[in-house]
């Protein structure tokens, strides 16, 4: 699977996953989904008329621009609120350290996932430096 049918069924996955994580703390909440023209999908979490998390479901071709930094600090900086992102599974972890970097390692509030070419999702955590490298706590 690959193209829009990917970030649908990604986008589709999430909104679930979204809900049943806000459920007991914000009921009632909603989420408002927007396909962009260059592929990607923009998920805004909303509970009694204020946003509460921005996700994005990036492309291999959107998760490239440079812009995307920028866009992540206005969310994370201006917004205050809980900034996700997830990114095909081949670049999990240089998105996990570029959030990082962009982070400068303040306690700001995001997550990283990857999907695979299924759509499934899995939470990429903190790098783990090891040898041999066994990947993401």
């Amino acid at each position: 699977m690959h193209g829009r049918e990917l970030l649908e069924r990604v986008a589709t996955r999430r909104v679930e996953m979204i809900l049943e994580e806000v459920k007991d703390h914000y009921p009632g909440s909603e989420v408002k989904v927007f396909f962009h023209e260059d592929g990607r999908v923009h998920l805004t979490i909303m509970w009694n008329d204020n946003v509460i998390g921005q996700e994005y479901v990036e492309t291999a071709e959107s998760w490239n621009n440079p812009e995307r930094m920028k866009e992540y600090r206005k969310v994370l900086v201006n917004n205050k609120v809980r900034l996700v992102v997830l990114v095909p599974e081949r670049h999990a972890r240089s998105a996990r350290l570029k959030m990082l970097d962009l982070n400068h390692y303040w306690m700001f509030y995001y997550l990283v996932f990857g999907y695979d070419h299924e759509g499934d999702i899995k939470h990429i955590g903190r790098p783990m430096y090891r040898y041999p490298d066994t990947g993401y706590a």
